[in-house]
Order: C-alpha cells, then structure tokens, then sequence
C-alpha cells in the first residue's frame, strides 16, 4: 500500500539513479566514438587514394594535390553523404553498426547469463510521495544493466579512452599557443600585419581573426621579399584556417595513423603550392634566390607542432627540389589533371548506391513492410499476393494462403487472430522481422515472428521468401529474447492498455471464464502464463504489494527477471484486488517498452 511505502529509505533510489545517468552518458559516448570509427574508416580508404593519386600526379602543380586533401577532409568530419550509383569507394561506410553491436551483446548474452549477484537488488524501504514513479524510474533502465556484456564494455572504454587523448591534444597546443603568443609579446612591428621578432629561426603566420606575420630579426632585405610575399599568399588563401581545421580533425581521429600521414602530405602540398604561387607571382627568374633563402631560414622540422596557429614553414629540402624543378605546364596538361581531380574528388565524396540508403528508399521500404504486415494482419490474401513477386512465391511462403478462385485467395485464420505488428528492416541483408501479437478471447496474446525476405524489380519492391516462427511456448532464454527482444530493448504488450485486464476482472466477475484466471493471482504464475514460459519454475525476488520481480528459471538453467505490477484500480484505490482476486501484469513502463 501507498501508505507503507511512504516510510521507505529514498536514498538508494537517488544513488542508483545516478548510476543510470552516467551509464546513459557512457552509452552516448560510445554512440559518438562509433560513429567517428566508422567516419576514420572510410576516410582511410580515401586517404591511400589521394597517395597513389599523389604520386601519379607528382610532376603536376601541386595545388592538385594539395585539394584532393579536401576529400579526406570531408569524410573525416561530415558524418552523411549523397548515395550514387557512380561511387569511387569500395569498402562499407557504416562496418560498425550499433544494431550489429547490440546484435553481438545479445547473442553474448545468451551464452553467458547473468549471475545473481550481477542483478541489482532492490530496496526493502522507499520513501516517496510518487512511489509508482519512483519504482518506474528506478526499473526503467534495468534493461541497459543486461546489456553490459564485454562487447558494450570494451566500446565504452575505448570511447573513453579516445575522448581523453583528444582533450590531452587540444589541450597541449592550447598551451603551447599561450606560451607562444607571450614569447611573441616583445616583438617589433615592422608596417601593416609585420611583426619582428627575436629568438625565432623560422618566418610564421601567427592568429585567426587578425593573422599576423612574424619574422626573425636578422632576415636580410632580399630574403625578406621572398618570405613575406610566401607568407602573404599563405593569408590570402585562408591556409592558416584550413591548417586550424586539419588539425582538430586530426584531434578527432588521434587514433588513426593514416590521418597523421594525411596531415603532414597534406602541409607539404600547401607549402609547394604556395612556393609554385610565389614563382607565379615574382617569375620563375627568382628560382635559385628563392631556394637560398629558403635554405638560409631552413629549421629542423617537428613531426608535431604542439600550436597550429603558429603556421610554420618545414621540409625544406622537398620544397627546394620543387621550386628548382618548376615550370608553366601546358593547357591541356592541365585540363587533364583538372577533370581528374573532379571525377576522383566526386567518386570520393559520393557513397556507393546500396551501402546507405536515403530517407525516401527507407520510407518506401517501410511503407511496404507495414503494408505487408497490414495485409497478413487483417487476412486479406490478394493483397499478400499482390506483395510478393509472382503468386506461386506467395503460395509457397504465406501461412495458410489457398487460392480458391480465379485472382480470389483466403488467409484461414480464426483464433489465435493477429491483434498488431511490429518490425525491424535489416537493410544489408535484404530482410525484415516481423512481430506479430496473436490474440485469443482468453484473453492471451502470443508472438509470431515472420523472417520476410525482399527484392527490388524494377524499382518496385517485392518480397521473395518468408518464414514464419510461433514463439507461444518459450522454454529458454534464446527464445525468450528472440520473442520479446527488438533491436536491443525488451517490448512486451500491454495488457492494462489493451484492455486485458478489464476483460480478465470481467470474467472473473461474470463467472464467464475462458481460462482459469487463477494464474493472474501471483506475479510468478502471471509472468509464466503472460510471456508463454514453459518448462521452468518463477519465484519472486521482491513484493512491494503492488509490485514484483519474478526470477524465472527455465529448464537448462538460464534465466531472465521480470517486472510484474498489480495495477490501479480507480475505485478500489492502488495496490488493492479488482472484485476480490489481485491481477499480475508485466510492467511494460519498466522494460520502457512502446508495446501495442
């Protein structure tokens, strides 16, 4: 009763509350860390192109290489694309799925049952003016504690894990700018954004909003020409921005090598091509002088420069070598390296047809799984006909489908009756699983699963095999999951929404009984009778008067716990019997169950 509930300890409520808020972030964490893996992945695959593209491209200017590096780019941190049929990628740009995942935690599951000490034990006391909310809320999540296995375990960590070492990255080059930007309080300045500097080997770009261009004190005139012209050019094209970007991207993805190498070629083609933009500008004359002051202001380059707003020069020797070996190419030299760099920059970018599909496929392959299961459910055998790519298929695969005249067909079904559906599409493997809840007057309600496979035929989406499976008599926790489990959640129907209850308390009431209601009068025989367990035995872990949960044991030892809950009856008041007999339900709210 409400009143005895009221005496109860909250305190542990709150602490394990707690505990599911930061499992939910850790779990939203993982989501994200997935998402990036999978990004980092196809990005890879991108960036060996851009080498190999590289090097054939090696004699070209290298402003193409230098923006075959924006592909790269842009698989690394837009996280959709455009699907096409003309595509340059061969590899799957979603390989770590979390339905995949939460697939593999499943079946995990299966093989290695919780132990009892893995379950959450309940409090004895509660203290709450909203007791039926706070039990609610403390069960609600009861659920993502199953899924714990060491395949959600070992993602989350990584995710930890990665997002540590990207704030250790951010957090050193914002350090090192600080220290930077106070050795550069000193320094002298020259005229427009100049700025002179002691203690300084190598010229720079230093800033974001207002770049200023920092040069050491003892460059002579004629090496001043050239550095500031090359500096100059480097804000003019934004570099020292698009330098920022690529390197928070490589933040994001520390833990991909390849993107360490994409960084580093990708600053070496945007240093010759600003080198190849200065001989543009001054001539090709200024080749050797050019090369000299390079050399004179030549420093030991860093693989990492701790601050990318300090936009340095580096790879001097590579540079050098590609000024002395500059030259004005033809036209159609480049022409050729330009439609190269589009149709290999779209091919990049695009994802093939079939890997990801777009919202209006998915919305059409949704509208004829639900139209199928529509048809199935309300035994219209034409339209099943219809669905299928040829009547013979249909035939053959519909359960109880007859053809009884020309174009005329019957689906004999009569009790068990299919109340609802639900489904799942499982694109890469061209399928759909199908839940259907049979009813009977008992009231009772069973799960059919349909495995329903398709195809498309010129455009037009047809099924091609099913199989269809009875989970009423569930004597494991394999089948117990495979029942219940839909895309990592438990859903069980409702049977105070559907009117279950009403109809049990009727009959109990009347006299008018189809079954012995009986079951319905202890959460652990309710539990049994309600989710079509058989061959096992329940028993109840804890009773709160108006709520239970039952630890059914099946015969090969596996077992699964169950929320029961008796519910409220208006008149009568809460946790009290309807007309003399208590009715045990599943409690859907805890399983955060969306059931029909």
């Amino acid at each position: 009763m409400i009143s005895k509930a009221k005496n109860l300890d909250i305190s542990f409520i709150i602490t394990w509350k707690y505990v599911l808020i930061e499992r939910k972030i850790l779990m939203e964490l993982s989501y994200i860390f997935i998402k990036i893996l999978n990004m980092s992945f196809t990005a890879s695959y991108c960036i060996i192109s851009v080498i190999v593209l590289r090097f054939l491209l090696r004699k070209q200017a290298k402003i193409f290489s230098y923006l075959l590096w924006s592909v790269v780019l842009f698989r690394l941190i837009c996280p959709f694309s455009i699907s096409s049929t003309y595509s340059l990628l061969r590899v799957d740009t979603d390989i770590i799925s979390q339905e995949n995942i939460d697939r593999w935690a499943a079946a995990d599951l299966n093989q290695n049952n919780m132990e009892d000490d893995d379950i959450p034990t309940l409090p004895t006391q509660i203290n709450t003016d909203n007791i039926q909310d706070s039990f609610f809320n403390f069960n609600t999540d009861m659920q993502e504690m199953s899924r714990n296995t060491w395949i959600n375990e070992a993602f989350v960590v990584a995710s930890w894990i990665w997002a540590a070492g990207m704030a250790l990255l951010i957090l050193y080059s914002i350090v090192a700018t600080l220290r930077m930007r106070y050795s550069l309080k000193n320094a002298i300045y020259i005229e427009k954004n100049i700025y002179e500097a002691e203690g300084i080997d190598t010229p720079f770009v230093f800033g974001i909003v207002r770049p200023r261009i920092y040069i050491p004190a003892y460059i002579n005139e004629d090496e001043r020409k050239y550095v500031l012209t090359h500096e100059e050019i480097h804000i003019v094209r934004r570099d020292y921005l698009i330098k920022i970007l690529a390197y928070l991207v490589v933040c994001l993805h520390w833990f991909n090598p390849l993107v360490w190498v994409a960084f580093v070629l990708m600053e070496n083609d945007m240093e010759m091509s600003c080198d190849e933009a200065v001989l543009k500008k001054l001539g090709e004359g200024v080749k050797k002088e050019y090369s000299r002051s390079l050399l004179s202001l030549s420093v030991e380059r860093k693989l990492f420069q701790g601050s990318p707003l300090a936009f340095g020069e580096g790879n001097v020797k590579g540079r050098i070598q590609n000024i002395l070996g500059y030259h004005k190419r033809a036209f159609i030299t480049v022409v050729l390296a330009v439609a190269i760099l589009i149709i290999v920059s779209v091919g990049l970018i695009l994802n093939p047809a079939g890997d990801n599909v777009d919202e209006v496929d998915l919305d059409r392959l949704s509208e004829f799984v639900e139209n199928y299961a529509t048809a199935f459910s309300g035994r219209d055998g034409a339209k099943m006909v219809e669905a299928y790519i040829d009547e013979e298929t249909a035939l053959e695969n519909v359960f109880l489908l007859e053809k009884v005249g020309d174009d005329v067909y019957t689906l004999g079904m009569s009790s068990p009756f299919v109340d609802s559906f639900r489904y799942r599409i499982i694109q890469e493997e061209n399928k759909a699983d199908i839940y259907y809840y049979a009813m009977t007057f008992d009231p009772h309600m069973a799960v059919w699963k349909e495995e329903m496979h398709y195809t498309t035929v010129e455009g037009e989406i047809k099924a091609v095999g099913s199989s269809l499976k009875f989970l009423d008599s569930i004597s494991s926790k394999e089948e117990f999951d495979e029942a219940y489990m839909i895309d990592g959640e438990y859903q069980f129907v409702n049977y105070l929404e559907n009117g279950f209850v009403e109809e049990i308390n009727y009959q109990i009431e009347t006299g008018n009984v189809y079954t012995n209601n009986t079951v319905y009068a202890k959460p652990e025989t309710a539990a049994a009778n309600i989710l079509n367990l058989t061959g096992g035995s329940g028993r109840v872990e804890g009773d709160y008067s108006w709520q239970a949960m039952v630890r059914y044991t099946f015969a090969d030892g596996s077992e699964v716990m169950i929320p029961m809950y008796n519910p409220v009856d208006e008149e009568a008041g809460s946790g009290e019997s309807w007309n003399g007999q208590d009715i045990w339900i599943v409690d859907t709210a805890v399983w955060n169950a969306k059931a029909p």
